[in-house]
């Protein structure tokens, strides 16, 4: 086991068995863990929440670039990790108000250069004063080339992207945020879809991966990428390759999905959720442990309240019991397997 996860895993348990000592036991292992994400403050995300759907998410994420130069919101993590709720934090290295190939633009370049250590130590020392474990998604969709640190986009070199993640870990751990848990996450597919942007190639490695994340959408039909085809997709087609793939990759760490979602347009969204209700419940995908739903009508109507019957599915899955994780519990989930692989 490494010695950063055990360090991060035993002080949140310690904590946690003085506080909570019911929770201070493991969950079910059949238990899985909500996350959402809705474009707001934190702690007004988990309130929105619970008054939408009744109930307490494990895990709130928000996202921030490099560029906005922000701070770790320090007090509002602390304020979630006193509701029992754990900080999901996509840190994004790119200025948004640039093109992704402007040649101001943030690239990995840039980064293994040091030109950002600033910064980075900056932000390490906020995770650090949280003093509970926070996730962290550093650079996701890196398989797509929409972002400036997609591998498309950085001399179609995978081993850049791998190079870049350890830096900024490293220098995130060495500046004494060891509560860190890292999320490596890609896309569900590749875009393009060529060999040098296999995911696989552009794995850390597991000393610096604590979970692998996927992304995935059910676009529906007429994207704006695509707007005179179908891309409907169930839920099982949806996640199912990345699945197997993120198992042939790190078979030791945990799964999670940092975004997904299903529009309306093209099919009946509240049979896809119950069909994926239905699919969870069945026992598949077992190490997919946190799926973090993007609550948002932004491209598509992606959020739940897109409809009465939308509405209706997903608050009957969010009620499951199987999905009664809560964020303690979920701090927990990493150091588990390493744990368990390792014995």
């Amino acid at each position: 086991m490494r010695r950063r996860v055990l360090l991060g895993a035993a002080a949140a348990a310690v904590t946690l068995a003085v506080s909570d000592p019911v929770r201070a036991n493991a969950a079910p292992a059949g238990t899985r863990y909500l996350g959402m994400f809705r474009e707001q403050d934190p702690a007004a995300i988990a309130a929105d929440v619970k008054a939408l759907y009744g109930v307490t998410p494990a895990s709130v994420m928000w996202f921030d670039s490099w560029a906005s130069g922000r701070a770790f919101p320090v007090n509002e993590a602390k304020l979630l990790w006193r509701r029992g709720i754990m900080p999901h934090y996509t840190w994004e290295p790119w200025n948004t108000a640039l093109a992704v190939n402007d040649p101001a633009q943030i690239h990995l370049g840039d980064i293994l250069d040091g030109a950002w250590d600033d910064y980075i130590v900056a932000r390490a020392r906020e995770f650090a004063a949280v003093r509970q474990p926070i996730l962290v998604r550093w650079a996701h969709e890196f398989n797509g080339n929409w972002y400036p640190w997609g591998i498309a986009n950085n001399d179609q070199d995978p081993s850049r992207y791998a190079s870049a993640y350890r830096y900024v870990h490293d220098l995130v751990e060495a500046s004494g945020a060891r509560n860190v848990q890292w999320v490596w996450a890609f896309n569900n597919g590749s875009s393009p879809d060529e060999a040098y942007n296999d995911p696989a190639a552009a794995y850390p490695g597991d000393d610096y991966v604590d979970w692998v994340g996927i992304d995935g959408y059910n676009w529906g039909f007429g994207p704006s990428w695509d707007p005179a085809s179908d891309h409907w997709t169930s839920f099982d087609a949806t996640v199912s390759s990345a699945y197997a793939k993120a198992r042939d990759i790190a078979p030791d760490r945990p799964v999670m999905l940092g975004e997904f979602a299903s529009t309306e347009d093209g099919g009946d969204k509240a049979a896809w959720l119950r069909d994926m209700d239905a699919r969870l419940r069945s026992g598949a995908y077992p190490d997919l442990k946190l799926l973090t739903y993007f609550d948002l009508t932004k491209e598509e109507p992606w959020s739940p309240t897109s409809s009465p019957a939308a509405l209706a599915a997903f608050t009957d899955w969010v009620h499951r019991r199987y999905m009664n994780g809560r964020g303690h519990e979920l701090a927990r989930v990493a150091a588990q397997y390493a744990c368990s692989r390792h014995r």
